[in-house]
């Protein structure tokens, strides 16, 4: 990554220029990044930039870097609402973080009224950012999902979708430094006594707040897929569905009703 951005080089040139000499001036900046790659500091932080489906977004240590799963969710939702292209319907995305799932979905259906909601302003302009940078144009709301004041002002919506913080405490043991030292973790980590409080509070929100018949799209903790899918059973969805991703992990829900 680090040769594909100072010098330009493919993977394949790189392999193909171990004699050639790396030019003085990028040489200096290719000290430093690997400097900061040795204190554990993602790369794309280091860079400034990360790519999402096809999409290139700036990202610094006020977001999350987006994820292949996160990914996989909006493949998801493209799939299962592919009549709804050129429709005009509104989504909201719930901790929108650097916009990266709203940018997704507006290309996927540009007539839609995307809204992405996030608890922290300083995310919001990352995605306000991004979202120039990529020619969408989002309604970005400084509002927190665990906030009732703050639920009751925004409007209803067709479609719902969240990846909202899932990882427990004691999780967080297991994982390495360049995730847990550098990224934010208000966007990534629950306790250990309330893992769904978000997907409970979202499931709360839809019930007054998702137009029916109505879609809802969550990320989620592997470990509590048939929790979530009871709550949402109960909370009157019809249809609640539980997909894997590519490593064959619960990783998704997708609900209806």
């Amino acid at each position: 990554m680090l040769f594909e951005e100072y010098l330009g080089w493919s993977k394949t040139q790189v392999h193909l220029s171990y004699n050639l000499e790396i030019p003085e001036a990028a040489l200096t900046l290719f000290t430093n990044a690997l400097t900061e790659l040795c204190t554990g500091k993602p790369i794309q932080y280091i860079l400034g930039k990360a790519w999402f489906n096809g999409i290139l977004l700036t990202v610094d240590k006020r977001v999350l870097i987006p994820r292949p799963e996160t990914e996989e969710l909006c493949a998801i939702i493209g799939a299962n609402l592919r009549d709804n292209h050129n429709q005009n319907f509104s989504i909201l995305d719930i901790g929108t973080g650097s916009g990266c799932i709203s940018i997704d979905l507006k290309k996927r259906f540009p007539n839609a009224r995307i809204t992405g909601i996030d608890s922290s302003r300083s995310a919001l302009e990352i995605a306000l950012k991004n979202a120039h940078e990529n020619h969408c144009q989002l309604e970005l709301i400084q509002s927190d999902i665990l906030n009732n004041e703050d639920r009751i002002t925004l409007g209803r919506f067709n479609m719902i979708v969240s990846n909202p913080p899932y990882v427990t405490e004691i999780e967080k043991k297991l994982m390495n430094r360049n995730v847990t030292e550098y990224e934010p973790s208000q966007a990534l980590f629950v306790s250990d006594s309330n893992p769904l409080q978000f997907y409970i509070a979202i499931a709360d929100f839809a019930d007054s707040h998702l137009i029916r018949p109505g879609h809802l799209f969550f990320e989620i903790n592997e470990r509590f897929g048939k929790e979530i899918r009871n709550l949402l059973l109960f909370c009157g969805f019809s249809e609640v569905e539980i997909i894997k991703d590519i490593h064959g992990k619960d990783r998704f829900v997708m609900a209806v009703g």
